[in-house]
C-alpha cells in the first residue's frame, strides 16, 4: 500500500483526522489503522513527527512536550490519529 492508498482511503468520507498543515505531515503518516469501532485512522510514525518540530526549531526535549500535550495528548473524536513508535532492528 503507498501514502497515496492510504490518504485515499483516509480522505474516503469517514471521521479520519489528520495532523495540520497536511503539507508538512502527511509525510509523516505510517498506515491506516482501527481502534474498536473507528478506522479507518491516520497512523503517524511518531519519530518523524518528532523530527518534524525540531526541524521547525524545536529542542529534542520541547518536541517532546509539545507531541506528549499537544498532539498525542489531544483527542479530537472517534477519528483522532494513532501514533506508533517502530522496533529498531
Amino acid at each position: 500500500m503507498t501514502l497515496e492508498d492510504v490518504l485515499e482511503e483516509l480522505d474516503g468520507g469517514g471521521e479520519a483526522q489528520l495532523l495540520e498543515p497536511r503539507t508538512d505531515f502527511d509525510s509523516c503518516i505510517a498506515g491506516l489503522g482501527v481502534r474498536f469501532h473507528d478506522g479507518p485512522l491516520a497512523v503517524y510514525d511518531v519519530d518523524l513527527v518528532l523530527q518534524h518540530f525540531m526541524d521547525s526549531g524545536m529542542s529534542e526535549e520541547e518536541a517532546q512536550e509539545h507531541f506528549d500535550v499537544n498532539v498525542a495528548g489531544s483527542w479530537v473524536g472517534n477519528g483522532t490519529p494513532m501514533f506508533v513508535r517502530f522496533i529498531e532492528g
